[in-house]
């Protein structure tokens, strides 16, 4: 079965080292990376049946020293993703980096990178120096998504002065509860509801958001705060999120995003290059013992991302 994967990253040797290994390693499961080139996708791809991989940057992002450095990684990041997206017609495609928390640097990269680089999208990290990608700082970016329309990919970063367990990788527990983090923050400050036209995807399957939902919506209502609080708000804007599948399609953890998202919200990933062949191979079985009918493994395989991102829609031509 074909695949559109929308968890897969670009890690070009430009960006390691302007990045530095050691902070790209120190949140990874393997505390290494692999010496990755766009054919090694591609191999990768055609081990698995990925069709499409749309690319992005993952954590730590790509903050320098300087707001004038990190404008420039972002510029050369997504020149270089939409370079590969013109070299493999049909086979990349990207979410644009920005260069966050710089706004109005990060609005000009916006526009750059979806009106001229033909971006697929826009990728944020969960939180920039402490502060969720839902609170009002951040509203400048979300009013531009909405007037276009745009889809948005939140990938998780780790949280700021947090260390977790010493010896567990931030990828392994971390990650997936800034995912959460995020989430609940595009919640609390009523995000989500005001720019319902941003089609917004969150990573691992949400973190612990499908196990959470209904204490989280339960425990908001005493909150006044709270802008999207209790189970009439916050289930319903819950499940207009998009949920990658990424190292999430074990059965526990497939059947509590099921129940609270419908199919039509939930999407193909790999975290490529990050996945090692044994994560790989552990997923595509977890994804192959799922009890669903061929329709609906179809639209999470492929369909519901071809409707985000009809360029890849090859059923429509």
């Amino acid at each position: 079965m074909r695949k559109i994967d929308v968890h897969h990253h670009y890690l070009a040797r430009h960006y390691l080292d302007a990045v530095g290994i050691d902070r790209v390693t120190t949140n990874a499961s393997a505390r290494s990376v692999p010496n990755w080139s766009p054919q090694w996708s591609l191999d990768i791809m055609g081990r698995f049946g990925i069709e499409t991989a749309i690319l992005s940057v993952s954590a730590p992002g790509i903050g320098l020293d300087t707001p004038q450095q990190t404008a420039l990684l972002a510029r050369e990041c997504n020149e270089g993703q939409a370079r590969l997206a013109s070299d493999y017609p049909g086979r990349f495609g990207f979410f644009a980096a920005t260069p966050l928390p710089d706004i109005d640097a990060s609005l000009d990269e916006i526009g750059y990178a979806l009106d001229v680089l033909d971006a697929d999208g826009v990728g944020l990290l969960s939180n920039y120096r402490g502060t969720y990608i839902g609170d009002p700082t951040f509203w400048p970016l979300f009013e531009e998504l909405e007037r276009r329309k745009a889809v948005l990919f939140v990938h998780p970063t780790a949280p700021a002065g947090f260390r977790g367990l010493e010896s567990i990788s931030s990828s392994t527990l971390e990650f997936p509860f800034d995912t959460t983090r995020a989430a609940v923050s595009l919640l609390y400050h009523g995000t989500a509801a005001r720019y319902p036209s941003v089609r917004i995807i969150l990573s691992h399957a949400g973190g612990a958001i499908p196990y959470l939902a209904g204490r989280t919506a339960a425990l908001s209502e005493r909150n006044p705060d709270f802008v999207l609080r209790g189970s009439e708000d916050m289930l319903p804007s819950l499940r207009r999120f998009y949920y990658d599948i990424t190292q999430s399609a074990s059965g526990p953890t497939f059947a509590a995003l099921r129940t609270l998202a419908p199919v039509t919200k939930i999407v193909f990933g790999s975290d490529c290059p990050f996945a090692g062949d044994r994560q790989l191979d552990l997923a595509a079985e977890d994804f192959s013992r799922l009890d669903l009918p061929p329709d609906q493994r179809a639209a999470i395989a492929h369909g519901n991302a071809a409707f985000l991102f009809p360029r890849f829609n090859r059923s429509a031509g």
